[in-house]
């Protein structure tokens, strides 16, 4: 069975309107399934309080290499 981890992943919006990875991750390091992970990674699960419309938070799901 694969086993994957969930990711979280910071994102900036330039001037120009394009959004670009800005070198910040958080891994949720217990594995899991692929069909887990993608529940969890589901944003209804999740409340979001985002005051600054130039940064966002990406979720997705990584499988481990074994």
């Amino acid at each position: 069975m694969k086993l994957f981890v969930l990711v979280l992943t910071l994102w900036g919006q330039t001037e120009t309107g394009n959004w670009v990875y800005i070198g910040n991750q958080y891994v949720y390091n217990d594995t899991m399934s692929e069909e887990k992970c993608l529940y969890m990674a589901e944003l209804d699960n999740w409340s979001w309080h985002e005051s600054n419309r130039y940064y966002s938070i990406q979720l997705e799901c990584q499988e481990v290499s074994e």
